[in-house]
């Protein structure tokens, strides 16, 4: 399913310039979301846009890929606490370097409560702070990676049938001429299911619709996508978000200089 950064760069190039498969594209699809109408993008799809690991990666890839970096999010998705994705991204996990044994030294902090919050949609967790949880990650990201931009999608999924068996196969129909998709397709671990099910099939779907394959780049390196490190955030985050969750207030914490933001922690990018 994968291809080359190179091979996707130049592929896009070809396709972008035949005007009748991007119109089969659009007219098939019936609206393609805003952020991909204009300028071909560089996307990392997630829950929500966040400053780990994998987002630092993405971010160096795009720049290789000569395009503008993009999240597309599904903030009208439930939180789910069984779900380890969703999980991180309320405990949040900072990498400090390795340990003297070669161990990894990292810490955690809980930002939401899980008992208020798990089954509800993003768009309406709070942290503990009292602080959107959506607009937290958001503020998190526009101070360490400003140039990727986020897009909530969860309209246009809708609007695409709502489950995945109904809207995979046209989220990847957006990355035959219209972007590159960053993703890590797994097929082992508890992701196995889902790729067999959904995203097996929606590829070859799009394929046979248009004749082409989606454009898709691993966002990780394929020998180490199991690792948790990507989901895991820079030591240096640890101080401000360790801060808001004793309870003090933003103002506080803005007077103290906590949202000093810097790549750090040994970020594999």
């Amino acid at each position: 399913m994968y291809c080359s950064t190179e091979h996707a760069r130049e592929e896009l190039r070809k396709r972008r310039a035949d005007l009748k498969l991007r119109r089969e594209v659009e007219t098939w699809l019936g609206t393609v979301p805003e952020f991909l109408r204009g300028e071909p993008r560089a996307v990392l799809a997630r829950h929500l846009a966040t400053p780990n690991f994998e987002f630092f990666r993405f971010a160096e890839a795009a720049r290789k890929a000569g395009l503008r970096p993009a999240c597309s999010e599904y903030a009208g998705d439930k939180f789910c606490a069984k779900n380890p994705d969703k999980l991180l991204l309320g405990k949040m996990t900072f990498f400090h370097g390795k340990g003297r044994k070669e161990g990894d030294n990292i810490t955690c902090h809980k930002v939401i409560n899980f008992n208020k919050f798990d089954g509800k949609p993003f768009a309406q967790v709070n942290t503990l702070w009292g602080e959107d949880f959506v607009g937290f990650h958001h503020r998190l990201l526009a101070a360490r990676l400003p140039e990727i931009a986020t897009a909530d999608i969860t309209q246009w999924i809708r609007v695409m049938g709502g489950t995945p068996a109904k809207f995979w196969h046209r989220l990847l129909s957006l990355f035959v001429c219209h972007g590159i998709l960053f993703e890590n397709i797994h097929l082992e671990g508890h992701e196995a299911a889902f790729t067999q099910e959904i995203i097996q099939p929606a590829f070859a779907k799009v394929e046979t619709l248009f004749g082409v394959k989606p454009l898709i780049v691993s966002s990780v390196p394929i020998e180490q996508e199991r690792e948790p490190y990507w989901s895991w955030y820079p030591g240096a985050l640890e101080s401000e978000v360790g801060y808001l969750t004793t309870g003090r207030t933003r103002e506080n914490w803005c007077e103290r200089g906590y949202f000093a933001g810097a790549n750090e922690g040994g970020a594999h990018v």
